[in-house]
């Protein structure tokens, strides 16, 4: 539906990353979750077309999308591709995708040739890590999270970060820490481009071996030792990352995702019930019917928050990011009950992966408290302010924005 509304370009963009989903995802899903390792098929794949440059801006080689780009609907289209066939790589994906515009927005031209060429000329893949297992002390200052400690020329990095999507692949880890010599740190997070050949950085797989699900995100333990970052790999300004409501921009890349999962159960549920001859049940169409209106009522939302971000009305836009994630969640919830219900559990005996659709939806749909972006939808109806803030995220005692 909304692939008619692209033009020619971004459709070509879309069909090219559908192919790789069919090629090359698909058939290689069972076994990164089994093997519980990092697509680099599908990377190598996507970057033999740019592909893994959709956000990387035009001056670098890349095609200048995303939510402050020139449409961010191709790079959700991509993901929800991904996503149709393995939810868990399509992740991948889009957090690489995410790290790549976030650099794009808020770095320097210097940085732009620094850290983006490199994802055109050399397929440099990128993490984003923010996630920490401590909670915030009842004094509000980040105790137990990675913390930023000036030197002369730049920084040292000290801390651990879980949940760390694309570790072991990554080249650049766009990494949360807060400075030490600030009275409120949560206030001033930095970004910083840590190269992770960097001394001092170490990947501790080990951590994602106890993972039940997203298996192929290879979302490790990366531990930060001292880690020196020059001044020029700071990311952005201070706090800027919650002012200028960064995260809002990337939900729905999670809303993308989600749909996909739905659309994966959903046509694995039409063949099924075709095929066994059970599609005159009234019971099964009105199931199904349902589960239809659902996808298609979130990607009406998904194209509307394409458009307001394509007429650079932010504001609303963010208001949009944080509906469309919101109800992607629960559509997606209301899609797999009501596919449960048409098709019975024999539905999940077999090879064909519904097992494994399901354990990686069970555990990637807690990314994100949707209670948070909920109190932020409604304290935004209320007029109440409080969007660009850290606790608006669950940072600083708002609770359980991250995964853990």
């Amino acid at each position: 539906m909304l692939e008619e509304q692209l033009s020619q370009e971004y459709r070509t963009i879309v069909e090219q990353v559908t192919k790789v989903a069919r090629e090359v995802a698909a058939p290689l899903a069972a076994t990164l979750d089994r093997e519980n390792r990092f697509p680099s098929e599908m990377f190598e794949a996507l970057q033999a077309d740019r592909l893994t440059s959709l956000c990387v801006p035009e001056a670098q080689g890349g095609y200048g999308l995303g939510p402050d780009g020139k449409d961010a609907l191709p790079v959700w289209l991509s993901t929800r591709a991904l996503a149709t066939v393995d939810s868990s790589s399509a992740h991948a994906f889009q957090v690489h995708t995410n790290t790549t515009h976030g650099v794009a927005l808020l770095g320097t031209p210097e940085q732009h040739e620094r850290f983006l060429r490199p994802v055109v000329e050399d397929g440099a893949v990128f993490g984003f890590w923010g996630s920490e297992q401590s909670g915030a002390p009842p004094d509000g200052g980040p105790r137990g999270y990675t913390m930023a400690h000036r030197v002369d020329g730049g920084w040292e990095l000290t801390g651990k970060k879980f949940y760390s999507t694309n570790a072991g692949a990554t080249k650049y880890g766009v990494v949360f820490a807060y400075p030490d010599d600030v009275d409120k740190p949560l206030d001033h997070l930095m970004l910083f481009a840590v190269d992770c050949d960097s001394p001092g950085v170490h990947v501790r797989s080990e951590w994602w071996d106890a993972a039940t699900g997203m298996r192929s995100t290879a979302s490790h333990q990366v531990d930060f030792d001292g880690v020196f970052v020059d001044d020029g790999a700071v990311i952005g300004s201070p706090g800027g990352y919650w002012k200028e409501q960064v995260q809002a921009r990337y939900l729905p890349q999670f809303s993308s995702n989600f749909q996909g999962v739905g659309a994966h159960m959903f046509n694995d549920a039409m063949q099924y019930l075709t095929e066994r001859g059970r599609t005159k049940n009234d019971f099964t169409l009105r199931y199904m019917a349902e589960a239809r209106v659902q996808l298609n009522a979130a990607e009406l939302m998904l194209g509307r928050a394409a458009d307001l971000y394509r007429e650079r009305r932010m504001s609303e836009a963010y208001d949009a990011s944080r509906q469309v994630r919101a109800f992607s969640e629960s559509a997606v919830r209301r899609v797999i009950e009501l596919v449960q219900a048409s098709c019975g559990s024999s539905f999940y005996l077999g090879q064909g992966g519904m097992e494994r659709v399901l354990r990686d939806w069970q555990f990637y749909s807690r990314h994100e408290n949707v209670d948070l972006i909920l109190r932020a939808i409604g304290r935004s109806e209320f007029g109440m302010g409080g969007e660009g803030t850290a606790a608006a995220f669950g940072f600083g005692g708002g609770g359980g924005s991250q995964r853990d």
